[in-house]
């Protein structure tokens, strides 16, 4: 693989620390506040530790329309989703180009962020859901959030004062930066990055092992953040993925660590922003399955992969990996993909992840022919504690 395909981009860093920290909090106390709920919180926080790098703040009008047009930044960048400070425009009246103002975190009533506005800017809200989502039917859980935050955009700059609760233990909450390190501990030159919002089943292990199999090591890496009702709690992600890897993985060739921020369930768009995130966070391929970042019936079949046909690997800095959906095979008795197996749709069945949640959220345990027993019995265990979904 050509080595510029590979090369690590520069990581933003927008932590204020020191005298620049205490400085900015004095200062802090004289402006106007903006509440931000947890989802903009992580968005500030991502923008400032360099996950959405190259990102220095929140995009203006003409990133905003290129990434919608033409799925790139307006210096042609590729970049698929809009990272906008969204509000209705009566929470924003007033504020114009220039003004600096305080990101406040609500739910844990502290500072976040400075934020020195560049542009003040308003969107059409059913133009974006329609290229970012494909649809605008707010049965689909991205378009239904996305219409609830308002038209009235802030760009600007950001500086973070402060980090929020973490989500997740502190070994797990990993940075770019820090898995980049890690990465560099164990001297791996190429890794593979899969995305996930629920615990593996073994469509999923399939997935990896062929990751693993291609590259060095393997970033198994959860997002935890927003998500559907009945998606996956983030610790039954991150305990179940302990226990598969210790069990069904070289554990020294594993790096599992979560990515705080909000799943937009936007397909194609978002299995590219998926790629470009662990990108930064130092993956050399990223595995790219037949419904990424998928929901309901909204996306086509394998429409990821075809998102990734508009781009070198050489300008996205990561390759991709198109692998096919696995299923088990009755006559094979192992995971096959049509790609492989001869004997067709009556002797496949699928492994879906919304199959194994209503099994869970029955008491039933999935079979050992699509879950580990291992994997199975601890989801069960966890669903009496009722501890498991989102209930949304």
């Amino acid at each position: 693989m050509n080595k510029t395909a590979h090369r690590r981009p520069a990581l933003v860093q927008l932590k204020l620390a020191g005298d620049a920290l205490a400085a900015a909090l004095r200062r802090a106390d004289t402006l106007p506040r903006l509440l931000l709920d947890r989802n903009k919180v992580l968005d500030v926080e991502k923008l400032a530790n360099g996950t959405f790098s190259p990102l220095t703040g929140f995009m203006g009008r003409a990133d905003y329309v290129s990434v919608l047009d033409e799925v790139r930044l307006a210096n042609g960048t590729p970049w698929s989703i809009p990272i906008v400070l969204q509000f209705p425009a009566a929470s924003v009246a007033g504020l114009t180009a220039g003004t600096e103002v305080l990101l406040w975190n609500a739910e844990e009533n502290q500072p976040s962020a400075l934020l020195t506005i560049s542009e003040v800017f308003d969107i059409d809200l059913a133009e974006q859901a329609r290229k970012v989502y494909g649809t605008e039917d707010t049965s689909h859980p991205g378009v239904f959030r996305m219409f609830t935050l308002g038209a009235r955009c802030l760009a600007g700059a950001v500086s973070l004062l402060a980090h929020s609760q973490s989500l997740i233990p502190a070994a797990y909450d990993l940075d770019p930066a820090q898995v980049r390190a890690e990465i560099d501990r164990r001297g791996f030159k190429t890794v593979a990055g899969f995305q996930t919002r629920n615990l593996g089943h073994k469509a999923h292990e399939h997935l990896q092992k062929i990751g693993l199999e291609l590259t060095d090591g393997l970033l198994i890496h959860p997002l935890i953040g927003w998500k559907k009702k009945g998606d996956m709690q983030p610790e039954v992600i991150l305990e179940g993925y302990e226990i598969l890897i210790e069990n069904y993985y070289p554990r020294e060739k594993v790096i599992l660590a979560g990515l705080t921020t909000a799943m937009r369930y936007a397909g194609p768009r978002e299995a590219l922003f998926h790629a470009i995130i662990r990108r930064n966070f130092g993956c050399t391929h990223f595995i790219v399955g037949r419904d990424h970042a998928g929901v309901g019936g909204f996306y086509e079949k394998y429409a990821a992969h075809r998102m990734f046909d508009r781009f070198t690997a050489e300008e996205l800095g990561i390759t991709p990996l198109r692998l096919h959906g696995p299923c088990y095979c009755a006559r094979c008795d192992e995971i096959v993909t049509e790609q492989i197996c001869p004997h067709g749709p009556d002797a496949w069945r699928d492994i879906s992840g919304t199959d194994v949640r209503a099994m869970i959220a029955s008491g039933t345990e999935p079979p050992a022919t699509i879950m580990r027993p291992e994997i199975a019995r601890f989801l069960i265990q966890r669903g009496r504690e009722g501890r498991v979904f989102f209930e949304g």
